[in-house]
């Protein structure tokens, strides 16, 4: 039984911040850049991963045990957003998400940002984005430092899915439209998808942004259709 997502029946209508499309030009002093990988929008919030339109996903309890042990060593809730990639790309997570429910354990959530929970649910988080990505770093190490190492997750017999459940996108410094143009040209040439540029001052609202902006060599529509 799919639980129902806790912002569904209020505003705003977005569950997420989504980004504009950049057209050149950086914040004052520069931007903070990432990888933008090739997956589908995902975010955890209250004991569920769900895409940004609000669909539960499947086959994540790996996912979800990490996530959880995030909050119980922190001692407060979080909303966790990211990219959930199955294994093979897009297309393969698609199919993953597909399935629903009964979807097999796997997949890893990147993630890029994190809120407490109250501040996504009032839509009010003024904390800056280079203060939020600091804290992934810090959650995440501070879980790992507090898992024996030894203890299975319950069901799995000490089986787990290839690949870590979560990982963080690395972000660098961007001073100026030919270091970013230059970023986004490497990536292609590795056959990555394209980048996404941040005001590293930004605060956090569930709405289209231009303090986040993508880039695409082919152009970026405002959302993918499978």
């Amino acid at each position: 039984v799919m639980t129902p997502h806790p912002a569904l029946s209020r505003g705003p209508s977005e569950l997420v911040q989504l980004a504009g499309e950049w057209r050149g030009g950086l914040p004052d002093g520069g931007a903070m850049v990432e990888e933008k990988r090739d997956g589908v929008r995902a975010h955890y919030i209250g004991g569920t991963l769900r895409t940004r339109e609000g669909i539960e996903i499947g086959g994540v309890g790996h996912i979800l045990h990490r996530l959880a042990g995030i909050e119980r060593a922190y001692g407060q809730p979080l909303m966790f957003d990211g990219e959930f990639i199955a294994p093979g790309g897009y297309q393969a997570t698609l199919r993953h998400i597909g399935q629903g429910l009964r979807a097999p354990e796997q997949g890893t959530l990147h993630l890029f940002d994190v809120l407490h929970a109250d501040e996504w649910q009032a839509n009010n988080c003024d904390r800056p984005l280079y203060e939020r990505k600091a804290m992934i770093s810090s959650l995440v190490r501070m879980q790992a430092d507090s898992d024996d190492g030894w203890t299975w997750r319950a069901g799995t017999h000490g089986k787990e899915p290839d690949g870590p459940p979560v990982a963080i996108i690395p972000d660098v410094w961007c001073s100026t439209q030919a270091d970013v143009e230059q970023m986004a040209a490497e990536i292609w040439a590795r056959g990555g998808e394209g980048i996404m540029l941040k005001d590293a001052e930004s605060v956090y609202r569930r709405e289209r942004s231009n303090a986040w902006r993508k880039f695409k060599r082919n152009g970026w529509a405002t959302r993918k259709v499978a």
